[in-house]
């Protein structure tokens, strides 16, 4: 009993420095989460800059092979295909809807990271659903720029992924 106040106030030095130790762990986690979070955000930007041209692209370059084959042939190019084609390649890579739900997620995963309250688990379930949007992305948008912001997104978010497991 007479060695219990040395011992008290050693275990309560010793959990006041564990306590700011994990206060400046949590806040140098909560840093670098939404520093992977401002990267995903800035390639998004890239892909909607991006997408409207994928179809003109698409479109420009399908008419000018179509044309260089079709020049030395008799026969003429159908506009009304051609517009067909666009239609349907339009349509297949299309990425509104998947850009629209990633923007929540990101959203989301700001408000989550600013919570005072720990919440792990809800971070790697919105990051598992990041990371679906972002694959998606890049397996519809059909452009190289595009893919190479699919790529940096899809690092952002695997380093996500490995700082949430370190939460609780």
């Amino acid at each position: 009993e007479s060695d219990w106040p040395l011992i008290e106030q050693a275990i309560r030095g010793a959990l006041q420095e564990l306590t700011e130790f994990r206060k400046k762990e949590g806040e140098s986690a909560q840093a670098d989460l939404e520093c992977s979070n401002q990267v995903i955000r800035q390639q998004l930007e890239v892909v909607k800059e991006k997408a409207p041209r994928v179809v003109t692209s698409y479109r420009d370059r399908l008419h000018q092979r179509l044309t260089d084959l079709l020049k030395d042939q008799d026969v003429e190019l159908d506009p009304e295909s051609l517009i067909r084609e666009v239609s349907m390649f339009a349509d297949r890579c299309d990425i509104n809807e998947e850009i629209s739900r990633l923007t929540c997620h990101l959203e989301q995963f700001d408000s989550i990271i600013s919570a005072k309250t720990s919440q792990g688990k809800k971070l790697e379930f919105l990051v598992q659903e990041m990371f679906r949007e972002i694959n998606t992305i890049g397996s519809k948008a059909n452009d190289v720029e595009i893919s190479h912001a699919v790529i940096e997104m899809k690092l952002a978010v695997e380093k996500i992924r490995e700082n949430v497991q370190n939460v609780e």
